[in-house]
Parts: structure tokens; sequence; C-alpha cells
């Protein structure tokens, strides 16, 4: 299977079995990392392999070990990382592992200077790990909006897009035809326009992007645009090609 089979099996794992990932794979997951796509050129990304010791997160599905995502902080920063951190999820996936984004976790204080780099941000973790049972799923298990409702008109091309994973199912991605492909937006929070919604949602969009560029990686083209109209209720991010 390649990765982009894996959008349409993914799921997020909340079940592990807690036998730690074996070296040989540990070694081609780090092998990956060198290999994964920016949204943004400019903008330096560091994956690091954690141990569960060294993370703190009340969720009950942490695993032995898990993967911190840093980033410098610089315009378009959390799309960036979700579009790269996304690619992982689809990799790991591929590898028959479970995982989940935890964005409730965070570094603890026993995390060592060289994890957290000087000039970066801690972004989000990603857990992984051996899976009690399947590590995929049907298209018909997942639980998204429809088409019609994330865009301005139905298109069977945003279907990638439409199931992407995204925090507390927010699903707050809206695409805008242009002549070429989509102007992307960020929905507007609503009743609840907290801090970290907000962040994850950025890191939503660029996992919905990632999931485009999955299923076109010859055409995909992201930038930003001049002329994109505004969709009362939701913030601009930028435009792509397919």
């Amino acid at each position: 299977m390649d990765l982009s089979e894996m959008i349409y099996k993914r799921k997020s794992c909340r079940s592990y079995t807690g036998v730690p990932v074996s070296d040989k794979i540990i070694s081609q997951i780090e092998g990956f990392f060198g290999t994964v796509k920016p949204l943004y050129d400019g903008i330096r990304v560091k994956f690091d392999l954690v141990a569960r010791e060294q993370v703190r997160c009340f969720l009950p599905w942490t695993t032995p070990q898990l993967i911190a995502v840093f980033s410098e902080k610089k315009q378009g920063w959390l799309e960036n990382a979700g579009f790269m951190a996304q690619q992982l999820d689809l990799y790991l996936q591929k590898l028959g592992l479970g995982v989940c984004w935890l964005g409730m976790g965070k570094l603890g204080s026993t995390a060592s200077v060289e994890t957290r780099e000087t000039g970066m941000e801690f972004v989000i973790l990603l857990a992984f790990g051996e899976p009690k049972g399947s590590p995929w799923r049907e298209v018909s298990g997942f639980k998204r909006k429809s088409l019609d409702e994330i865009a301005d008109k139905h298109d069977i091309r945003l279907e990638a897009a439409r199931l992407a994973p995204s925090s507390v199912n927010s699903q707050p991605w809206y695409f805008v035809h242009n002549a070429n492909g989509f102007h992307v937006y960020c929905k507007g929070q609503g009743l609840i326009p907290t801090k970290m919604l907000s962040s994850m949602n950025r890191i939503d969009i660029g996992i919905a992007l990632c999931h485009m560029y999955i299923s076109n990686p010859d055409s995909f083209n992201y930038y930003i645009s001049n002329s994109a109209p505004e969709v009362k209720g939701h913030r601009y991010i930028g435009s792509f090609d397919i």
C-alpha cells in the first residue's frame, strides 16, 4: 500500500499493546524523517523520538515511544507542521502501527536540552505503537461532513481532504474553487474561540492539505493568493492547484 491508500483506511488508534516498536522499525521511521516534504520552504522542522517518561499527558492512550514535533515560529508554521507530521502519520499506519495525535500532550521537565532545540517551539506529539486489533478501518467508519459542507460546490477531488483527522473532529476547513484549484479557509470557532483550538485548527488545515498533496503528488502546488475572496466567518490560509 502507498500513502494515498492510507488516507482511506487510517484511524486514530487509542488502544495499544504496550510492546515497544522494534529497533528495525524505529530505524525505518527515522529514515523517513528526512524525506518529508514541507508546505513552506524556509521553516526549520524537527522530529524527535521521545520516551513516555519525557511526556506529560493525562490521556490513557500514550505509548512507550512518541514523536515530538518542533518548528521555527514563522508565518504558516502550524500549517506547515501539520502538513509534515501527517505524512508521518500515514507512513506509520502503512507500517501497520497504530497512531494518535496528542494535542493535550506536553514535554515534561525530563526532556533533554537536545530535544528542546534552541530557536524552535514544541508543536505537538504523535503517539505510535503496536495496536490492539487492526490499525485501519473502512471508509464507512469515518464520521465526516459531506463534500457539500466543506466547499462552495460539490467536488469529488476534495474527498481526501474531507477524510482528514482534526482536533475533536472539528473539521475546520472550507474550500473555494478558483481557476486551477482551490482557496482554503479555516472556519471560525463560534462559541468556543479558545486559543488552543485555534492553534490546533491551523495544524488541522495543514493535515487536510497534506492529504491533497499525497493524492496529487505530481501536480500539487501551494501558494498565497492576493485575490482570494473573503468568506464570512472564515480566515483565508492559502491556495493550491492540483
